[in-house]
């Protein structure tokens, strides 16, 4: 038998068929279809990797659909033969996704799902589910505003309408969002005292009624926005316009003003054509050196004057008949008032005009309450104070400063001489405000 075995053995043909048996036994544990020509199922020990950051992608109808709650990454863990491992961790072609297809509307738990991984590779998806919501997608087209700080605005100067290009946008979302839509703005920064126009690029913001920013698209997402911005006021001199006769043995030897120039606030187009502001003296009344206050008068169309009361300062040359005349009604005068001096009057000035302050030039004010924007005051003081005092001594004024269109009930406020108390016939005035080009 040993003999017959080792006969066998010693053949060339038996060795040859050995070697091919072996061969196949090696290929048909290596090779393995279902993985690429490059993998070798060499053995090897197991290992396991924990991949951080692996972006998920969606699959809907990204036409008609929006989807909320689908997380931008997950965290993936492989667990498989190390040499399938470290090719996973380096080429991480892979995908994790979220099957929504033909999900219907409303929100649902849906799983997390992982393909384009060798089957030798155990993969966890960190989380495993998540809770999405599918609502109905729309688009809708909105007017944009500009909107910036008026307060930017040097004193002087005022801002036109701004210049949205282009006017709307295509904002697209859910459509409960969409209905939210209450403000669709281009916001535009401007530094501090702007005496220019500005033109600038600017970012969209759609907002809820709140002011709280809507998860949508915006299509364009930023907009040109032009703002004009121009002079509105100028310096004009204050000229002095007299008016009536001097009486008798009066001469008119000067009149002076404390200011010479006034600043006047107005349309463009009124600012071209006015040239000046005035101030009336009544000569007829002068009987001797007196300083006046009195109002800068100025033309239709100009908004505000600054100043708006200037004194006047009248020096004349009396006669001597008349001087010794006056200087003896004077000393007369002197001793009345003497003997008034302790004595507390009063009484009641009426229809002193009430005026506007601070009022924005892109607005206008109308007084409804007074009906005859004057009203009365009744004063008490020393006798000899109050006696000559009238509605030119007091300033009723209204100061709507930073207060926007609308009807307003605003207290009047009075500037008027001192040592002299006094009290409104009333207190307050109803204002009605408007936009100039309403």
């Amino acid at each position: 038998m040993n003999k017959l075995f080792n006969h066998v053995i010693g053949k060339n043909w038996f060795t040859k068929v050995l070697s091919l048996a072996f061969a196949l036994l090696l290929f048909s544990y290596v090779y393995d279809p279902n993985e690429s020509s490059t993998d070798v199922n060499v053995p090897s020990d197991s290992e396991t990797a924990i991949l951080e950051d692996i972006p998920v992608t969606a699959y809907y109808d990204t036409e008609n659909v929006v989807v909320t709650g689908i997380p931008k990454t997950v965290t993936v863990t492989l667990k498989g033969p190390t040499v399938h491992i470290q090719q996973a961790k380096l080429k991480k072609d892979f995908e994790v996704y979220v099957n929504l297809a033909n999900a219907e509307l409303g929100s649902k738990t849906v799983p997390l799902q992982i393909k384009d991984l060798s089957e030798k590779i155990k993969a966890t998806i960190d989380p495993e589910t998540i809770k999405v919501t599918l609502k109905e997608k729309v688009t809708e087209e909105f007017t944009v505003e500009a909107e910036y700080s008026s307060s930017s605005i040097e004193d002087g100067y005022a801002a036109e309408t701004a210049i949205v290009e282009p006017k709307t946008v295509k904002v697209t979302g859910a459509k409960d969002d969409i209905e939210k839509i209450a403000y669709v703005k281009a916001n535009v920064n401007l530094d501090g005292n702007i005496n220019e126009s500005v033109s600038q690029q600017a970012k969209v913001s759609v907002l809820d009624s709140s002011l709280n920013k809507l998860n949508v698209q915006v299509e364009p997402e930023t907009v040109q926005v032009n703002i004009p911005v121009k002079r509105t006021s100028k310096t004009v001199p204050i000229n002095i316009v007299e008016q009536g006769t001097p009486p008798e043995n009066i001469t008119i030897d000067s009149i002076t003003l404390d200011k010479k120039e006034a600043t006047i606030s107005a349309p463009e187009d009124i600012l071209k054509e006015v040239e000046s502001t005035r101030v009336e003296v009544d000569l007829s009344e002068i009987e001797k050196d007196e300083e006046l206050t009195l109002p800068v008068i100025i033309s239709n169309g100009v908004t505000a004057v600054d100043p708006e009361l200037v004194k006047v300062t009248v020096k004349v040359t009396v006669t001597e008949e008349q001087q010794d005349a006056d200087e003896e009604e004077q000393e007369n005068q002197d001793s009345e008032e003497a003997a008034a001096a302790e004595k507390i009057d009063t009484k009641t000035v009426s229809s002193v005009p009430i005026t506007v302050q601070g009022l924005n030039s892109n607005l206008e004010a109308t007084i409804e309450n007074p009906k005859s924007s004057s009203t009365s005051l009744r004063i008490s003081g020393e006798e000899n104070r109050i006696r000559d005092l009238s509605a030119s001594d007091f300033n009723l004024y209204l100061d709507l400063t930073g207060m926007d269109d609308g009807k307003h009930e605003v207290p009047i406020t009075v500037d008027g001489p001192e040592d002299i108390d006094w009290e409104l016939a009333i207190d307050t005035a109803s204002v009605s405000i408007t936009n100039k080009e309403a």
